[in-house]
């Protein structure tokens, strides 16, 4: 590398190590499966409680949808 001291535009490069401790497979988080789920870190689904659901307004029926859907494509 000291052979192009004279031109600093060049890249230079080096080999980094692996992270790993040991060759067991078996110890690497990646291939076990663990976190895999978590790598977004967002929470699982939002169950509102009993109080927080009466309060919600009941979903519409079948025919309902279908009266709304109509009246939309008119």
């Amino acid at each position: 590398m000291s052979d192009n001291a004279g031109n600093k535009d060049e890249q230079q490069f080096s080999i980094q190590p692996h992270p790993a401790t040991t060759n067991d497979p078996s110890t690497d988080p990646a291939l076990t499966g663990k976190g895999g789920q978590d790598a977004t870190g967002k929470p699982g689904p939002f169950i509102p409680d009993d109080e927080m659901a009466s309060k919600l307004e009941k979903p519409k029926s079948s025919d309902e949808l279908k009266a709304a859907s109509a009246k939309l494509n008119e």
